[in-house]
């Protein structure tokens, strides 16, 4: 039989993440599109809630939370953040360094995941390069084997937090040929430590996210020792994966915690604002479109969080495949960007003239919104995703 209904622990701490979005988050969005970066009493009431690292093991000092858990904490720090600059940081820094927690070295752990908890490192995601977007079996960096170490060199691109890490230290799980004739059998990931003198930093300017640092990089002869492989030799392309679906599920439910919140402010705007003699929330036409929208993003929230539960199910039970996880998870992020874009889009089209201003956190929210259709595998890639598990592979070119 279903369930919908939340632990009571969680719900506990649902009331306790949005206290803190609230009071912490919330307040400090002006600061943070002024000066274009995530101010430091954010970052560090992220830490002292234990809200960085959430699903690291409590050996090391994590909450050992599950997905569904960690997707409470992003719904909530997205309705308090409409630009997605602090759930960025949430999402990224949580999915990735899960990975780390589940499959690094015991000793690559114990160096870096308290630091991670802690607030004192970050984790980042670096697989995208400059020509080669989600072909991650083309890609061209490499690592070449010298005795018990590799030696890194490569490129990457389109790369969220680069100065968030450069400035509070950390690194990234970084996706690597190990063997360049193998394609995706020849794919390793490495835990790559930024080092200045070993990176070549580019700063990028995105269309959204203002507290969100992103950017490129080169990095060259970095040389690390096989404690820093995530998984085995040239067996990355496998794992990478249940870091970009964690990732994906978690977008699912930031797009619809923003959603939700701009339909919120649209709801209010529309009772409170009268247009030829009457409230603009009389006039039908305008209810339809409301009710329309509450329709598809609770139904979009539904399916983040079901990504999410379904995720916690292969994961922690192994009582679903992989490839189902993959096709819930690309069926929800598919859905709740594409309906939470269009629901902020109408959110702001109400307001009017103020809607289109920069005042309006409809348009904040709008631009940082658009980015999830591209992040972690694109609207396009999602629909290859669902029609492979429907079709079956052999369907697919």
């Amino acid at each position: 039989m279903l369930d919908f209904n939340f632990s009571e622990d969680q719900e506990i701490l649902r009331e306790t993440a949005r206290e803190f979005a609230k009071m912490v988050i919330a307040k400090n969005i002006p600061k943070m599109m002024s000066e274009r970066r995530i101010p430091a009493e954010v970052f560090q009431g992220l830490a002292k809630m234990n809200f960085l690292g959430m699903n690291i093991s409590e050996e090391y000092g994590g909450m050992n939370a599950d997905a569904v858990t960690t997707g409470i904490v992003a719904e909530e720090i997205a309705r308090a953040d409409p630009t997605a600059s602090i759930p960025v940081l949430f999402l990224v820094d949580n999915a990735w360094s899960y990975l780390i927690s589940k499959y690094g070295s015991e000793d690559l752990k114990k160096d870096l995941l308290p630091k991670v908890v802690k607030g004192e490192a970050i984790v980042g995601i670096a697989s995208t390069e400059p020509n080669f977007g989600s072909d991650i079996g083309s890609m061209t960096s490499r690592a070449v084997r010298n005795g018990d170490a590799y030696t890194l060199n490569g490129e990457k691109s389109y790369i969220s937090l680069v100065r968030d890490i450069k400035e509070r230290t950390g690194g990234y799980v970084t996706v690597v040929k190990t063997d360049m004739q193998k394609g995706t059998k020849g794919v390793t990931l490495f835990y790559l430590p930024y080092e200045e003198d070993k990176f070549d930093l580019t700063d990028l300017h995105e269309m959204g996210r203002e507290g969100s640092s992103w950017g490129a990089f080169k990095f060259h002869d970095v040389n690390l020792g096989e404690k820093y492989i995530i998984g085995k030799e040239n067996g990355g392309f496998k794992i990478i994966h249940e870091g970009f679906e964690f990732a994906r599920a978690l977008i699912a439910v930031i797009s619809a915690g923003s959603a939700m919140k701009a339909l919120e402010n649209g709801s209010n705007y529309l009772k409170t604002r009268k247009a030829f003699g009457s409230e603009l929330a009389k006039f039908q036409g305008l209810q339809f479109q409301l009710a329309d929208n509450v329709a598809r993003m609770e139904a979009a929230r539904m399916m983040g969080y079901k990504a999410l539960w379904t995720y916690d199910q292969e994961q922690r039970f192994h009582r679903i495949s992989r490839f189902q996880v993959s096709k819930e998870v690309a069926i929800a992020k598919l859905i709740s960007t594409t309906w939470a874009f269009d629901t902020i889009n109408d959110a702001l089209q109400w307001q009017g003239a103020f809607g289109y201003s920069k005042d309006c956190p409809e348009e904040w929210a709008l631009r940082g919104i658009r980015s999830f259709q591209l992040a972690e595998g694109s609207r396009e890639i999602m629909k290859v995703i669902i029609a492979r598990e429907t079709l079956g592979k052999e369907f697919i070119k």
